[in-house]
């Protein structure tokens, strides 16, 4: 049996916090033995964390609902939302020509402050090392 709640707040209006828990209470107190969650109070509970800023521990300490579960819930309709871009404008276009269009080269050599030294010399395109990590390894070790 489908169980409905009355009195649940159109979409088109952004419930707060308080609302949302009455609705949770409300339900709460008509509901039989153990039921599950309605999904409409679920969405509201996503939409707190999502359009509101309200983060997933808040929303679940106050409506008491299990943090993983509205985490996982929470994570699933953004991965079903359409990709938006986060990142502002940097006003620059980036452009990845799939790498370098002439023969490069470069010698980095480097010395700890225990005499430790190193020197790499590259040439070409890198596949398989990374100089960067290198780098910091060497550095780890000569600390």
């Amino acid at each position: 049996m489908r169980e409905t709640i009355p009195n649940i707040i159109p979409p088109t209006i952004r419930p707060s916090l308080e609302v949302v828990r009455n609705q949770f209470e409300a339900w709460r107190k008509r509901r039989r033995r153990r039921g599950r969650i309605p999904e409409t109070l679920w969405q509201v509970a996503r939409e707190l964390c999502g359009d509101q800023g309200h983060s997933v521990w808040e929303v679940c300490r106050v409506l008491r609902l299990n943090y993983n579960d509205l985490k996982n819930r929470v994570q699933e309709s953004r991965d079903r939302s359409p990709a938006v871009r986060q990142d502002p404008d940097l006003g620059f276009v980036r452009l990845d020509l799939g790498g370098p269009l002439v023969s490069s080269e470069c010698l980095v050599e480097m010395e700890t402050p225990n005499g430790a030294k190193m020197r790499m010399s590259i040439r070409g395109v890198l596949r398989d090392v990374d100089p960067v990590e290198l780098s910091c390894a060497f550095w780890r070790q000569g600390r």
